[in-house]
């Protein structure tokens, strides 16, 4: 065992860590008998090594002790984060290959931020997105919590503050709020010190939502921000099981910086330890809604429950089939009717109507992304204009697998997406777009058992365009060019930059776009685009309109239509290219960092 005590005048300690998939040791840090934390980290004593931080500021002015234990407390897990993997164990102990002296190390210092001496290449790092946000140090997956509150949009999301892989353990609400100010909304980003922490060494802090109580319906304050999260089984001390214990609730009176929980006790318990998870918050009339991930009868499903105060929650109904992070809301069509748009992780989007209580399916089922590299996307309760934007995790960097999906080396790993508006759109009558499925599944409302609708009679679409602050990006003037197509066109480009291409005349029987090793087909007879994991989707035009924005890792593509397709790849796979016979147009502008 090795030990150090600290006194923090500082109160930030950055451990020497390895990134990637290496050893992890198990670290407690100990003030006053008391153990205040205990994670696992990869902490080392090689040269080559990037620091991790670890806000303890509530504590500065006390001796603090930072001990590595004897026989291995937890662990070695580092596979992938579907929770289906044996643990590796050890019967080695923690400072196995570690000098005595590792943790003279540590250092108490300031923020890890821009020209801190430990954080040299902070935000300049070769894989560092430029335009979508990624967290300065650790893993990162699914948003959580989006909510805007007095004039700023917070946005918490799944985090390891101490390594780059998930690990299944250290898992916490990482913070980043961005500033409405009509012009960088949801743009730039601000990372703050993670706010909702494990308070059990056997649970992590996994995906939920949030929203402001304007009405002080919780007792805790008008405007107090509410949060709801599962408290999953932790590799800290399990190893390979994470049973839920349930979804908790917590509050937040000072802006979102800091919470505190309802209870010790989970507001909706979970039956037999099963997994159920990802408690997505709305508010209903004059009610509050719960939208949770479940089983039932051995199939996934969403379940509703509805609260009027947030501390006593009642089961309303449940819609089958459905997988992890469920997401409903209402958009308005331009008429005044309004659908309500139901989807999972996948974000294969339901269309159909919300009483309150449950949810009847009346539309036809389609991806809110057609690319194959979005999860868990999540929309902004509160909107201060009504809208709802939605952003996602992108995963990785397209086919390459395991825990750091292609960020070797990188002192962090995952990026959000762009943030996007969603609106709806109504296909006409008859029969709907073309690829399009009717989502399987019944919905039980109230303890009624009713069949989902079938579009008999229309069918709806989502639409995602980028929220208009992605024009801000744009530096100076743009490089226009013209060319007639006829064969195959190659357009170079390069991270941080937007081409907007427009492909009109089109006289082949189909165009195709290559995005990286991607391919997407335009047939311009039926004014169809096939996407090569098998959906498709009718245009308006028989012509083609596109922006495709470029970062470091990532190829988003939106279509004039509403239409978005996402790709993660590593920068040597960036490529855009046209096949077919067309008049092409293209523009082409230089973007900011967001960092900068």
């Amino acid at each position: 065992m090795y030990m150090r005590t600290i006194k923090l005048r500082e109160g930030v300690l950055h451990f020497p860590v390895k990134p990637g998939i290496n050893k992890r040791h198990t670290l407690q840090i100990w003030a006053g008998g008391v153990m205040l934390r205990e994670f696992l980290l990869a902490i080392t004593d090689q040269e080559e090594f990037e620091y991790f931080f670890l806000d303890l500021r509530e504590f500065v002015g006390r001796d603090v002790t930072l001990i590595l234990p004897g026989p291995a407390a937890a662990p070695d897990r580092t596979s992938a984060p579907d929770r289906t993997s044996a643990p590796d164990r050890t019967s080695a102990p923690e400072t196995a290959g570690l000098c005595a002296d590792v943790l003279d190390r540590v250092i108490d210092g300031g923020d890890c931020e821009p020209g801190s001496p430990l954080y040299p290449d902070l935000y300049r790092e070769a894989l560092r997105p430029q335009f979508h946000f990624s967290s300065r140090r650790g893993w990162l997956n699914d948003p959580n919590g989006l909510v805007s509150i007095n004039g700023e949009h917070h946005m918490y999301y799944q985090h390891n503050p101490l390594g780059t892989p998930h690990g299944s353990a250290n898992i916490c609400w990482g913070h980043a709020v961005s500033a409405a100010d009509g012009q960088w909304d949801f743009i730039r980003w601000k990372e703050h010190s993670d706010a909702i922490l494990p308070w059990r060494r056997d649970w992590l802090v996994a995906s939920g939502s949030a929203v402001a109580d304007a009405e002080n319906a919780a007792g805790y304050g008008e405007n107090a921000i509410i949060a709801a999260f599962t408290a999953l089984g932790s590799d800290n001390l399990k190893g390979g099981v994470f049973p839920s214990g349930g979804q908790f609730l917590a509050a937040s009176t000072d802006g979102g910086e800091s919470f505190y929980l309802f209870s010790s006790q989970a507001a909706v318990p979970t039956k037999n330890g099963y997994g159920w998870r990802d408690p997505r918050l709305f508010r209903y009339g004059d009610h509050y809604v719960m939208a949770v991930y479940e089983t039932f009868e051995g199939v996934n499903c969403v379940s509703f429950y509805v609260s009027k105060d947030f501390h006593n929650w009642r089961w309303a109904s449940r819609n089958m089939n459905l997988y992890e992070c469920p997401d409903i809301f209402p958009l308005a069509l331009e008429s005044g009717e309004t659908k309500w748009a139901l989807f999972g992780a996948d974000g294969m989007v339901r269309i159909g109507d919300f009483d309150g209580y449950g949810f009847i399916e009346s539309g036809v089922s389609h991806p809110l992304d057609y690319g194959d590299s979005t999860y868990a996307g999540q929309t902004w309760n509160n909107h201060p204009e009504g809208k709802r934007i939605h952003i996602s995790w992108i995963r990785g960097m397209g086919s390459l697998k395991g825990e750091v999906l292609g960020y070797e080396g990188m002192p962090f790993s995952q990026c959000m997406s762009l943030a996007c508006e969603l609106s709806l759109k109504k296909e006409g009558s008859g029969t709907p777009s073309e690829g399009w499925a009717p989502a399987a599944g019944r919905a039980s409302v109230e303890g009624r058992t009713a069949a989902a609708g079938r579009a008999s009679a229309a069918g709806w679409r989502v639409l995602r365009n980028p929220v208009k602050g992605a024009a801000s990006l744009r530096m100076g003037e743009s490089e226009n060019s013209e060319t007639a197509v006829d064969g195959e066109w190659e357009i170079p480009v390069a991270p941080r930059n937007e081409y907007c291409l427009r492909a009109a005349d089109i006289t082949s029987s189909s165009l195709i776009i290559n995005a990286g090793r991607h391919i997407i087909r335009f047939v311009p007879q039926d004014r169809t685009l096939y996407f090569e994991n098998g959906h498709s989707c009718l245009l308006d035009t028989a012509e083609l309109d596109l922006r495709v924005f470029v970062d470091t890792t990532t190829m988003e593509l939106f279509f004039a239509d509403g239409i978005a397709a996402t790709y993660a790849m590593h920068p040597r796979d960036m490529r855009l290219a046209l096949q077919g016979k067309c008049a092409l147009r293209c523009e082409r502008w230089g973007l900011a960092s967001i960092w900068e």
